[in-house]
Parts: structure tokens; C-alpha cells; sequence
């Protein structure tokens, strides 16, 4: 889907759909990105076919939302990109430093808990947890064949039943990890939290200091 045709659906209207079907469906998380920027929600994912996807969006009137949206246009107007790259912390990584993340994959982690806090990790496990009761079906079928079961238990079966088990777990921890990573985002964009301090200088200094900016990224001297 071609960028004039997305731009032209985020022009202010109370709520506005992208119905995207084949290659287009690769484009969502674009479209996600594109609508934060100028101050749209994803309302609702639905999937009307096997082969489309409908989002469904809505304005945002908070001040905040509206201001990011006035911060887009002014940006676009003065020949900037229509979607910034945003200086990430790294987690786990040495104090300040920091990894260039896009909006786009701002956009596809907001639509992971999106999804995540809709649905939980239940479908998912249970989904695999079936493919796994589906091979121990298999390999009883082929107690005849013992190599053959054995395969199957060792390729699908187990792997399957122990990835459902731990699937709950591993998926919450991907939640709080991007949960955490998107909320830090959006108070960054808004201004409410300093951003990543650079790491230190050959000088010693500390991380952060005489940046020059305070929590709100103004000037400390104004």
C-alpha cells in the first residue's frame, strides 16, 4: 500500500479502516506506525478472510496524541521523515548504551500486546499443546514401527508438550519486556522522561551529565 494512500485516511476523521488482503498484509505494522504519528489508536484487528486483514482505527483526542500528531505535520512540513528512528537502551547492556529502534517495530510490538492483553497466552499454548497430544496419537499408531515412533516422539511430540508447558511463561515475559519498552517510548516522544544518556567519554564523566537537558528534553539554561 503506497504511503499518499495510508496518509490519506489519517486526515483528521473520527475513525478510519484499512481492509488489506495478499502482499498488503505485510503493510499493517506500517499503517500501525503511521497512524501513532498523527495521533490514531488500533482499535481492533479482525481477520474477515483467510486471506485479509481489517484495522480499524480510531483519533485520539488527548492532548498528548494531538500534540504528537501537530509535531508529524510540522515535521513533514519542514522535509523531515514521517517516521522517526527512536535511540533505545539496551537491556542488560552497559549504562547508556543504546540500539536505533524504527517505528515500525515500535508499531509491531504495540500490536503484539495489543493481542497479548486481548487474548492472553492460553489459544497459543493450548494450540501447541494439541499439536503435541496430536503426535503421541501419531506415535501410538506406530508402536508397530518403534523407530519410527520413536521419531515422532522425539521430533514433535516432546518438544510440542514441553513448549506448551513454558509457552504462558515465556510470552509474559516478552509482554513486560515490551510493555516496558513501548511505555518508555511514548513518554520519550511526549517529552516526560529524559532520554538515554550516551555512554561515558574518555574524560570519565558520568553518563548523562552536562547534557544540558532536563527531564522534559529543554534546555537547562532557559
Amino acid at each position: 500500500m503506497k504511503v499518499p494512500e495510508i496518509l490519506s485516511r489519517f486526515d483528521g476523521r473520527g475513525h478510519t479502516e484499512f481492509l488489506l488482503g495478499g502482499f498488503e498484509a505485510g503493510d499493517s505494522d506500517t499503517i500501525t506506525a503511521i497512524g501513532f504519528e498523527f495521533g490514531y489508536d488500533l482499535q481492533a484487528t479482525g481477520t474477515p478472510s483467510k486471506s485479509a486483514i481489517r484495522l480499524v482505527f480510531v483519533r485520539n483526542d488527548s492532548p498528548t496524541a494531538r500534540q504528537r500528531a501537530q509535531r508529524t505535520q510540522d515535521r513533514l512540513c519542514a522535509g523531515g521523515p514521517l517516521l522517526p528512528t527512536w535511540n533505545a537502551p539496551s537491556p542488560g547492556a552497559q549504562p547508556g548504551t543504546t540500539r536505533p529502534v524504527t517505528a515500525v517495530e515500535m508499531a509491531s510490538a504495540r500490536r503484539g500486546l495489543i493481542a497479548y492483553e486481548a487474548h492472553g497466552a492460553r489459544g497459543f499454548a493450548l494450540l501447541v499443546g494439541l499439536l503435541g497430544l496430536g503426535s503421541l496419537i501419531v506415535a501410538g499408531v506406530l508402536r508397530d514401527r518403534p523407530g519410527a515412533a520413536f521419531a515422532v516422539l522425539l521430533v514433535f511430540a516432546i518438544p510440542f508438550t514441553v513448549t506448551a508447558a513454558f509457552i504462558p511463561r515465556w510470552m509474559k515475559r516478552w509482554y513486560e519486556k515490551n510493555r516496558r519498552l513501548v511505555d518508555l517510548y511514548d513518554q520519550q516522544r511526549t517529552g516526560w522522561v529524559e532520554p538515554p544518556p550516551p555512554p561515558p567519554g574518555p574524560s570519565g564523566r558520568g553518563p548523562g551529565t552536562g547534557n544540558g537537558f532536563n527531564a522534559r528534553g529543554r534546555n537547562s539554561t532557559e
